[in-house]
């Protein structure tokens, strides 16, 4: 769980990230392409693909032997991304439920790379309106594959400087 400030308005913020997340790659130099694979912007339960860049994550330590058999397909996956881009540009399939009311947003990992890792995988934001701007809360509810497979640090830090991002972009706008 991370928890992080911005100086824009709280609706601008709950806007983009709910029904504009077109807007994302033009905010954010680690968002290459935001699309909407089935529905709409506004509609909750619509599906989008996400392509960005998130830092490296080092799978050295974890061998054939870590996984149990059902994982040994994404053990292969995971040396396939290793060996073709190190983990550095990646695709999210998500299913979006936006809460109006409670200013909230679940993201549900259909497909990507997070499900190399995590057997489910789930990102919850809830902006909250602050005097001077507001603030979002972002949780990722996962499990892991098994014991060996690192939290998901490399996400949630990801998120929070995408946030930076949105919040400079939604000042200018």
């Amino acid at each position: 769980m991370a928890l992080t400030k911005f100086k824009s308005s709280a609706d601008k913020v709950y806007s983009i990230i709910s029904s504009q997340n077109y807007h994302v790659a033009n905010a954010s130099d680690t968002v290459h392409e935001v699309k909407v694979h089935e529905g709409d912007w506004q509609t909750t339960g619509s599906i989008e693909l996400w392509k960005f860049t998130v830092e490296k994550i080092k799978f050295d330590s974890m061998s054939r032997e870590d996984l149990g058999e059902e994982e040994v397909e994404s053990s292969v996956s995971l040396r396939r991304r290793r060996q073709s881009n190190e983990g550095n540009v990646e695709t999210f399939k998500e299913k979006v439920e936006a809460d109006v009311a409670n200013k909230k947003v679940t993201l549900t990992a259909l497909e990507g790379h997070c499900l190399d890792l995590y057997k489910t995988y789930k990102v919850i934001y809830q902006v909250a309106p602050k005097s001077d701007g507001g603030s979002v809360k972002v949780t990722i509810e996962h499990k892991k594959l098994n014991e060996n497979v690192p939290p998901p640090t490399k996400y949630i830090d990801f998120i929070v400087n995408l946030f930076k991002d949105i919040d400079t972009h939604a000042l200018k706008a």
